[in-house]
């Protein structure tokens, strides 16, 4: 009997393996999470401010960021905004930056702001009311906007008077307007992404849960009015038991950084920050996991570190983590001049790069100061990975092969993105009943010997595609010690 088609596939719109929902099969494969290469730190704090600031009794600029790096196509510029800067209960101001290449970045002097009896910095800040302005957290850049002056959409989160995120617009990101939409009440850590396919904007307010810190959803496809916040993701009683296995071995090995603190009855975890943002035909999330291993000495706070997790969703509400929970990004160790030691805020959302995706996240030597700290401890760190390298199904050298459900598509051509410069990946075109449609069967396939992001699938007889009118298909990928990361049609 004939299975109905379970998907209509987008044109180049890419088929990960973050979970199997569009999977009939697989044979002798084994699917692993790749973790980024991290390039270090791209945005540092300015010790010899930081030390004025100290001397002065003022705030010293300690940066972090809770937003993705934003392409202004019109200025020929990426734009990113991070913390750090706040100054008093009233006055919170980010610190606005400008590169060609994303990978060095200046501060522009805007004026805007007095700070240390000079105007001539990159102060940049929402206003909340004639008093009080705050930090700029999280920025998108909304092209389908008709008004110019609101294609960039910020959040940011205020304490006074109550907990909530409010929202601003900006015709440049330089100059902000608080938007009309309602606040939401929300824990400090609010998160923000723009889901353009959809157009649906995305947020993620801290609420509490069964463990501790967790998050909740509210969407919007217009940014003015925002859905009830939904409780999506939280630790449960599995992080609880790897947690504290976690902790035991981090306080055993000296070359990572110790935190201050520890009291092992109040060992556990939490999800300190969560961001959602949409990749091609997924969600994933960015979970940073907060390992406390006990409550300081002033009562307020927990001491502890971070690592990383990777989620991934196809509603944003049901999630599956990645690589069994293991960290996607973990602390770097010590010795080597690395920011990210022990505390980390993880992307808000990759920054495509050509054949590859870009994070930029916090990273932080400690979390409460030892004795003797550096002035220069927190940075906007960056890390890389090969273009929809989350997740691979991976053969050895007995090969082994994927089927996936049928579907329909649109587009003239089948790409992989895989390496098989040492072995080989050939692809069949089933019809429903997984028979193979002629020309297009296993012998019929030129075998792909590369290693490539984008390797158009050929056959012997032929190369484009059956008409898609012609009903839904069926892929069946053999893999001989290769490994493969997405496939898609154009």
């Amino acid at each position: 009997m004939t299975t109905e088609p379970t998907r209509a596939f987008a044109r180049k719109e890419r088929q990960l393996f973050l979970d199997k929902a569009d999977i009939s099969e697989i044979d002798n494969l084994q699917t692993r999470m790749h973790r980024p290469n991290k390039k270090g730190a791209v945005i540092r704090s300015d010790p010899h401010m930081a030390l004025r600031a100290q001397q002065n009794d003022g705030p010293a600029y300690r940066p972090q960021t809770r937003t993705a790096p934003v392409w202004d196509a019109e200025a020929g510029l990426w734009k990113f905004w991070t913390i750090g800067a706040k100054l008093d209960a009233d006055t919170g101001r980010s610190s606005y930056h400008e590169s060609r290449d994303g990978l060095h970045w200046y501060q522009p002097n805007v004026g805007q702001w007095e700070y240390q009896g000079s105007s001539d910095n990159n102060h940049v800040c929402i206003p909340i009311d004639d008093t009080r302005t705050t930090e700029v957290l999280g920025v998108v850049y909304d092209a389908s906007d008709p008004d110019p002056s609101q294609r960039f959409k910020a959040i940011t989160f205020t304490v006074a008077p109550d907990h909530s995120i409010f929202f601003a617009v900006s015709p440049d990101g330089i100059v902000w307007k608080r938007h009309h939409a309602p606040p939401i009440l929300s824990g400090d850590e609010p998160n923000f992404s723009f889901d353009a396919a959809n157009h649906r904007f995305i947020a993620t307010v801290k609420v509490r849960g069964p463990h501790g810190r967790s998050h909740a959803l509210t969407t919007s496809e217009d940014f003015t009015h925002w859905s009830e916040p939904e409780l999506v993701f939280h630790a449960d009683d599995e992080d609880q038991e790897l947690a504290r296995a976690v902790i035991a071995r981090r306080l055993a090995n000296p070359a990572l950084q110790q935190p201050i603190i520890n009291h092992p009855e109040e060992h556990g975890v939490d999800v300190y920050n969560f961001a959602i943002s949409r990749y091609e035909s997924r969600y994933i999330g960015f979970a940073s996991m907060f390992h406390h291993v006990g409550r300081s000495y002033e009562g307020r706070n927990h001491d502890g570190f971070h690592h990383v997790q990777l989620a991934s969703s196809q509603d944003m509400r049901a999630w599956l983590r990645q690589g069994k929970r293991e960290p996607f990004i973990d602390s770097s160790p010590l010795g080597g001049g690395a920011y990210d030691t022990l505390q980390m805020l993880g992307p808000s959302s990759p920054v495509i790069r050509d054949d590859e995706l870009w994070f930029y996240y916090t990273g932080v030597k400690f979390r409460w100061p030892p004795q003797k700290w550096d002035l220069d401890h927190a940075a906007i760190c960056l890390a890389t990975l090969r273009r929809d390298g989350f997740v691979s199904l991976d053969a050895t050298a007995e090969g082994g092969s994927v089927t996936t459900e049928p579907f329909h598509w649109q587009g003239e051509r089948l790409f992989l993105n895989a390496v098989a410069d040492e072995g080989a990946i050939t692809v069949a075109l089933l019809d429903a009943d997984n028979r193979p449609l002629p020309g297009f069967g296993p012998d019929d396939a030129i075998a792909l010997r590369d290693d490539g992001v984008r390797q158009p699938v050929a056959w012997r007889a032929r190369n484009r595609l059956p008409e898609p009118a012609d009903g839904p298909i069926r892929l069946r990928i053999n893999l001989t010690n290769a490994r493969l990361y997405s496939y898609w049609f154009e």
